[in-house]
């Protein structure tokens, strides 16, 4: 296996393992439901907003790194972003792989 294909395997896996960890942790939230009503008053019309986004970020990152360049563009800037977007509304596990996989993909252009 050459180098190029062991990095590119390398930052496509902490860029999807970043996203699985953020769809896990987001579960994670949502693991005591029962009554859907006294959930929502409970936690809180915010936090169903948090839960929501984290959802559609942790899902983005999956996507990313899955079908590098189709829908969203495989680029170190896109990566920093998602790992700050991860960071806000997901958790820290996952915003630090994407992370390095983001500073990895800008030390290649350097």
């Amino acid at each position: 296996m050459k180098r190029t294909e062991l990095y590119r395997k390398t930052v496509r896996l902490l860029t999807i393992g970043g996203g699985a960890i953020g769809i896990f942790l987001v579960f994670l939230k949502l693991y005591e439901i029962e009554n859907v009503e006294v959930w929502i008053l409970n936690l809180g019309i915010g936090s169903l907003i948090f839960i929501n986004i984290g959802f559609l970020i942790a899902g983005f990152t999956i996507i990313t790194g899955l079908k590098p360049n189709k829908p969203i563009p495989w680029h170190w800037v896109t990566l920093v972003i998602l790992a700050a977007l991860n960071l806000i509304f997901v958790n820290l596990l996952p915003a630090i792989l994407i992370l390095i996989s983001g500073v990895l993909e800008l030390v290649k252009e350097l």
